[in-house]
């Protein structure tokens, strides 16, 4: 009887958690992650845009029966909130969310985007050792499909990357990564035939000259000349080690910065907190006082970063150069910030957290004093400005 009375209860459990997955649909997840949303202090700042833009997704989420179509869909909603640390990240588990295939021939498409203009979007991209992407226009999206691969676990006609616009001339890449095809949101600018962040490039030979140099350091310390001193500052994380190793380096620069003019290298830097980055604003507001201040910003300088940079735009003699930032400044991720949806194949990431004083910059970034060329060195074109001035 025991035994009768366990299996019954077993295969209720079993039912049950059949008719769940099946009833969960993508709706279901929309639905929870618009209760989150409208929780965040973005919701308050934005809150017509993003009824208009919740409205309009609501009246087609119930078509959605893909996982990926939906993930697209969840960070469609996240946009209309114009803060652009929230985003919907695929669980770790690289089977959450399965692939899509293209079924376009894929000689004819790469054929189509191969004669795309250079300064156009669509085309074909190269990730040397890794992919060749073509990358074609559906109504307002971009969506990048996998012509050749030499990653194992991606083929031919796999869809890899959707690109959805938003603010300034920039788009949310969702993407597949790599090794684990986990499929993640990141802010993207493509200039230059490149995707400046992620390294998708039209010309194969194109050099990065827009990123830092020596990524796998964060602080450098150079003299580049009898005149001009170099520092790097890949991180404002508010954590150790880092924070450590920066305060360290920080600390390596009292009363060395003894030449007239300085570079400042915050390209790549993502930001991190106040604790870090306080720091060294300290230190180059008494040297902006008498020498002068270059810095270095691209695309990657983002979050804390971004607001450390508005700071030093207000000191004397400080030169902003490079490219337009990111435009991720205005919220913060706090407490709370991963959420897993319902349905157990998505996690929202979700701010706490504003600025206000920073919202005129959300999605549309901080412009340089002077732009710099994308094929040629910008610490060399940054020496050559100060030559000239």
């Amino acid at each position: 009887m025991k035994h009768t009375i366990y299996c019954m209860v077993l295969m209720g459990i079993l039912i049950g958690n059949t008719v769940k997955a099946q009833d969960c649909r993508c709706k279901t997840d929309f639905d929870q992650l618009n209760l989150l949303l409208r929780k965040t202090p973005a919701y308050k700042d934005h809150k017509k845009a993003y009824e208009e833009n919740h409205l309009k997704l609501q009246s087609i989420v119930g078509k959605v029966s893909l996982d990926y179509d939906c993930l697209v869909l969840l960070n469609r909603l996240a946009l209309g909130l114009n803060d652009n640390h929230s985003n919907i990240f695929g669980l770790a588990d690289k089977n959450a969310v399965k692939i899509q295939k293209t079924k376009m021939n894929l000689d004819s498409l790469e054929q189509a985007l191969a004669a795309k203009p250079f300064t156009a979007i669509e085309g074909v991209y190269s990730l040397p050792k890794y992919v060749t992407l073509g990358l074609y226009k559906e109504q307002e999206t971009y969506i990048g499909v996998i012509l050749a691969s030499q990653l194992p676990n991606w083929d031919a006609g796999d869809i890899m990357y959707t690109l959805l616009p938003y603010g300034k001339d920039l788009h949310l890449a969702i993407f597949g990564q790599g090794k684990s095809k986990r499929i993640v949101a990141v802010s993207e600018r493509i200039k230059h035939g490149m995707f400046l962040k992620l390294g998708l490039r039209k010309n194969k030979e194109a050099q990065a000259f827009h990123l830092a140099p020596e990524p796998d350091s964060l602080f450098i310390k150079k003299e580049l000349d009898n005149a001009i001193s170099y520092i790097k500052t890949g991180s404002f994380s508010s954590f150790y080690p880092k924070l450590a190793d920066a305060e360290a380096f920080y600390a390596s620069l009292q009363d060395k910065l003894t030449k007239k003019h300085l570079i400042v290298d915050l390209r790549d830097n993502t930001g991190g907190g106040e604790r870090n980055s306080n720091i060294l604003l300290e230190l180059l507001t008494t040297y902006a006082q008498n020498n002068k201040l270059y810095v270095l910003i691209n695309h990657n300088t983002a979050s804390n970063a971004e607001q450390f940079t508005l700071k030093l735009k207000q000191l004397p003699n400080t030169t902003i150069l490079g490219d337009r930032t990111q435009g991720t400044l205005a919220y913060e991720l706090k407490k709370n910030i991963s959420n897993p949806l319902g349905c157990g194949k998505f996690v929202a990431i979700v701010t706490s957290k504003r600025h206000k004083e920073y919202l005129p910059f959300e999605s549309k970034g901080i412009e340089p004093d002077m732009l710099l060329e994308y094929d040629r060195d910008w610490i060399t074109q940054t020496m050559e400005f100060i030559n000239a001035h």
